[in-house]
């Protein structure tokens, strides 16, 4: 078993062989830190221009990373990953309702499959890190009330995650940063009281709740929500795809990229 330090520093193509034999199915948020990390959605051919076509409209959630050729189950990004095998752990949804999760989808792959690897949040809390500011990581997962723009047969409410902050040059840093950083769902949607966006506990989210703390915190924390990329699993359970297989949550796919080489691209 691997220490902490060295999942952290391991590289991507490692950490793939790993995830193969089968010796990783646990989330993707410790390894290979310094790599960008990429939500997955394979979708039919037929429903892929409507799909690519609700990112474009919604880029916030949707951030395209790539896009693999019909039936091919290489992205272009890292073209010796497979996205059958090289995630941990997936979700299998059929008709819009998860029918199982499985540690790898050989026996589902078809030809007429397309591959979305989308943009997530985890690496921006490094790179926030990275460059001082002062944060605390909330892993609640909420639905807002705030509308998607619908594209086809997809469309929904946009799923928003949050970080907390002490101060206000904290909050103006990171809205800086992350507007730099469009692959990790760009600058926040909403920063504040949580009930103007249809949220009443902060904690208790709809699609990832996390327990409440036993006192509350001797500071004020203002909360700053992010688009959350689950706005797209929840626009094709909505749509009631034949079928759609996504990352389970916090197990993304780890490209090969470093995170670095595409900050202000």
């Amino acid at each position: 078993m691997k220490t902490e330090q060295e999942l952290v520093a391991m590289n991507p193509k490692e950490f793939w062989k790993m995830v193969r034999r089968g010796e990783w199915e646990l989330p993707t948020i410790q390894p290979c830190e310094d790599y960008l990390k990429a939500g997955l959605c394979i979708i039919p051919k037929e429903y892929a221009v409507d799909f690519l076509t609700f990112c474009h409209r919604n880029p916030r959630p949707g951030p395209i990373i790539d896009i693999t050729d019909v039936g091919s189950p290489h992205p272009h990004i890292s073209p010796e990953a497979d996205l059958r095998t090289d995630l941990p752990k997936y979700n299998v949804l059929v008709d819009g309702e998860l029918k199982e999760q499985v540690t790898d989808i050989n026996r589902l792959w078809r030809d007429d499959l397309v591959g979305f690897l989308l943009g997530c949040g985890v690496p921006l809390d490094t790179v926030l890190r990275d460059h001082g500011v002062d944060f605390v990581p909330h892993h609640a997962l909420h639905i807002s009330n705030i509308p998607c723009k619908p594209a086809g047969r997809f469309n929904g409410p946009l799923s928003v995650g949050l970080r907390l902050f002490k101060s206000t040059q904290d909050i103006v840093r990171a809205v800086q940063i992350s507007s730099r950083m469009p692959f990790t769902h760009g600058a926040p949607v909403h920063i504040g009281d949580p009930s103007a966006i249809g949220i009443e506990n902060i904690y208790k989210g709809e699609i990832v709740a996390v327990p409440e703390p036993e006192s509350p915190p001797e500071e004020l924390l203002t909360p700053v929500f992010w688009a959350c990329g689950c706005t797209l699993e929840l626009a094709a359970k909505q749509a009631k795809i034949p079928l759609m297989i996504t990352q389970t949550p916090a197990h993304m796919f780890i490209t090969d990229r470093l995170t670095q080489e595409l900050i202000g691209s």
